[in-house]
């Protein structure tokens, strides 16, 4: 059969390196890319298992040996060009240079020199990816894809042209991408499934890995790290029902509280949130919309000043500022906050955490059980997330509980023995001199 992108590349570009390189993949990979024939396969690997590398070899080792389009399909259009093309670690330290003939950033393609290309694409609209008919598809984390991606745009393509398909994702729940990873492991013959969690591969050192699991949500750990199908899709808080048992409270002399605060945005609510540091009760909370924020800035102050000069933890961020400012002014404690990304997150991973260890208590409000019912995260390829409510739901009153929480300390009360009394000592010193513990002498009694 003569070789399609001709024998003169073959020979003094393909056939002259190893690509891929044995030596440089681990036997996770070697499997998926070398020793398993099928054309579909569902890749459930853990967070930092090389999922996204893996793949770009399978597309270029494919574009060498078959001419036409193939895509590397991701969430989000902005995930494809930072996670890929922009990192120097990825696309362009994978693919080997002898096989480029030119780059397209704007269009984010890699054209080769057989006539094959390879692009880079956002299922944010999946209109976008009707067209031309790829005979290749990864799509990478497919668990936060519409399922329309697959069966109304790539399926009937490759169905088509007998093209392949790689979905490979860490599971989001029991969604699409668990019934796709079911559907396959029931037809053998065009699909396989492989499985891997970070306490089997190795990649993650031991003591890396057991920090992750002391710093991070239970329910995220298993199922980013041990790629576990939990029922909850995308489930940050766990446990929550469990501590909603404080009622509110009117402030007590002597006592400390702490305010978090969430500035209403647009649509959004502005939502009040108070602790009282002595046992991380939560003892008030209210929830508005559509007020003026002079109003708004009345109500903060009187509520403060009404839990003993609270201490005020409030979003600055955006039109927070000036409001910050207004209260500083008005004799407020403020601490301002301004809501990073990163500090979003690990505000949410201490909330999170707490509400598991039941460190806290909260106030039994049916808008707050939905609210934490439907805060969700995406975790993009790079490894960093993104928490927020899931569609177009409010998340005002899980940042507003995360702002307080943020600033609480753990209480612990320590188990303090009560004075001896005189006949007391002489019992425990008779029972001493008889060899016996207090406990065993009770359960001697109660055994007559």
């Amino acid at each position: 059969m003569a070789n399609p992108f001709g024998s003169t590349y073959w020979r003094d570009t393909v056939s002259s390196l190893q690509f891929p390189d044995p030596t440089r993949i681990m036997p996770h990979q070697r499997q998926v890319l070398l020793e398993d024939p099928q054309r579909f396969k569902v890749i459930c690997w853990h967070r930092r298992a090389r999922k996204t590398t893996t793949a770009i070899i399978e597309e270029t080792k494919q574009a060498q040996m078959r001419v036409g389009a193939y895509w590397h399909v991701f969430p989000t259009y902005a995930e494809a060009k930072d996670a890929v093309w922009r990192d120097p670690a990825m696309l362009f330290n994978i693919i080997p240079k002898e096989f480029i003939e030119k780059k397209n950033e704007a269009e984010l393609i890699v054209y080769f020199k057989n006539g094959s290309y390879l692009q880079l694409k956002g299922a944010d609209a999946p209109e976008r990816l009707l067209g031309a008919g790829p005979v290749g598809v990864v799509l990478d984390e497919y668990a936060m894809m519409k399922r329309e991606t697959w069966d109304r745009i790539v399926q009937p393509i490759l169905r088509q042209n007998g093209g392949w398909c790689w979905f490979i994702s860490t599971p989001k729940g029991k969604n699409h991408f668990w019934e796709m990873y079911q559907q396959a492991k029931a037809n053998p013959i065009e699909w396989n499934t492989y499985w891997l969690s970070a306490e089997t591969s190795n990649i993650i050192a031991p003591d890396q890995l057991e920090a992750a699991r002391l710093s991070m949500p239970e329910s995220l750990y298993n199922q980013e790290l041990l790629c576990t199908w939990l029922e909850g899709e995308g489930s940050v808080f766990r446990g929550v029902r469990d501590i909603l048992t404080a009622n509110p409270c009117p402030p007590k002399t002597g006592h400390y509280y702490i305010m978090g605060v969430d500035l209403a945005k647009v649509k959004d609510y502005t939502v009040i949130t108070i602790y009282d540091t002595s046992n991380n009760n939560q003892v008030y909370q209210d929830r508005f919309n559509k007020l003026e924020y002079p109003y708004q800035k009345k109500k903060i102050i009187m509520i403060a000043k009404h839990y003993n000069n609270a201490l005020v933890q409030i979003d600055a961020t955006g039109l927070g500022d000036p409001i910050t400012d207004d209260l500083l002014r008005a004799g407020v404690i403020v601490d301002p906050i301004k809501i990073t990304e990163p500090l979003k997150k690990e505000m949410v991973e201490k909330l999170s955490i707490w509400i598991e260890q039941r460190k806290i208590r909260m106030i039994n409000i049916e808008q707050t059980a939905f609210e934490f019912d439907n805060f969700s995260y995406q975790m993009g390829p790079t490894g960093r997330i993104r928490y927020g409510a899931l569609g177009e739901l409010h998340d005002d009153i899980v940042i507003a509980n995360a702002l307080a929480v943020y600033k609480l300390t753990a209480v612990y009360r320590p188990v303090v023995e009560s004075e001896q009394t005189p006949i007391r000592k002489y019992y425990l010193d008779q029972l001493k001199g008889y060899g016996q513990t207090e406990e065993a002498a009770w359960s001697d009694w109660e055994s007559e």
